[in-house]
């Protein structure tokens, strides 16, 4: 017998031999996958414990609600603060006061900014985010004046808010203040330019206010009035070329070719003579402009 002989395996034992290492195989294979497999389970079902524990705590929480029944609109009611108010005048800080939710002062706030009033309690139950219990403990609180009432209240406020009615050659800093659209540095820029001017005989000259708007002239022009006997008038026989030049509408070269006509022909003695001056600077939309301010 040869040592080939000890190797020698029949065809059954050669089948039994391959099915054992294919086992063997599958031993091994499991034996690594195994622990992997474990891990990954086990974090699974942490995470749908934790999962399961969340939705357990949402249930409970809707369960508490609809056992208490309405808990939200309870607690709110308890914290109302109701005093006597009128809500189509009434400012947000009031409304907070109350109790209500910034949520629903908003509402309120929008509807009245589009012209919506509350003519009667119950339309106080439409705005949007008011609810039944609100409405009952403030109810008894609402107060809303009849239409001619709230006529006459307006009448009032108008009266107080409009402006009175304004010289402009005598208005000082602190009545122009009191027009709107009028702030301290307009103010103090009309009364400089009125200095420099003389006086205003025209209300169209404030245009020419530096940074006053047309909108803001528009706004205030019906409340003001222009008397042209406060008007400080240049005297122009006696004025020097530095007077003449010193007025916003007349240049140098036209209050030379003035001074220079008086100084060769003696006094200029009425507005019509002084239209005989020849110069090219000296037309007829200046003297137009100018005469209100020159005494012969």
């Amino acid at each position: 017998m040869s040592w080939k002989d000890s190797f020698y395996f029949t065809s059954s034992q050669r089948r039994a031999l391959f099915l054992l290492s294919v086992i063997s195989v599958l031993l091994f294979v499991c034996n690594l996958l195994l622990p992997t497999f474990l891990i990954h389970r086990n974090e699974k079902e942490v995470v749908d414990s934790v999962f399961l524990a969340k939705i357990c705590s949402f249930k409970n929480t809707l369960n508490e609600q609809t056992y208490h029944g309405k808990t939200r609109n309870n607690s709110s009611s308890k914290q109302m603060n109701p005093f006597r108010f009128n809500p189509n005048t009434l400012d947000s800080t009031g409304f907070l006061r109350l109790g209500l939710s910034h949520f629903t002062v908003r509402n309120i706030l929008k509807y009245r900014s589009k012209g919506g009033r509350f003519k009667y309690v119950n339309d106080f139950l439409k705005v949007y985010g008011i609810s039944g219990e609100e409405f009952e403990v403030l109810s008894p609180f609402i107060e809303i004046p009849t239409i001619k009432k709230m006529k006459e209240e307006v009448a009032v406020v108008i009266k107080k808010e409009s402006p009175v009615i304004l010289n402009l050659n005598i208005a000082d800093t602190a009545q122009l203040k009191t027009l709107k659209g009028i702030g301290s540095s307009f103010a103090k820029r009309i009364v400089a330019y009125r200095k420099k001017l003389g006086g205003f005989y025209s209300k169209h000259q404030l245009k020419e206010v530096w940074g006053l708007s047309t909108e803001t002239y528009l706004q205030i022009s019906p409340y003001l009035i222009v008397s042209s006997e406060f008007i400080i008038k240049i005297q122009v026989n006696q004025s020097s070329l530095e007077k003449l030049r010193s007025h916003p509408y007349i240049n140098f070269y036209q209050a030379r070719a003035i001074y220079e006509y008086r100084k060769d022909e003696g006094k200029i003695k009425s507005l019509e003579e002084a239209k005989l001056i020849e110069d090219e600077n000296l037309t007829e939309e200046f003297w137009e402009k100018v005469v209100a301010y020159l005494e012969f």
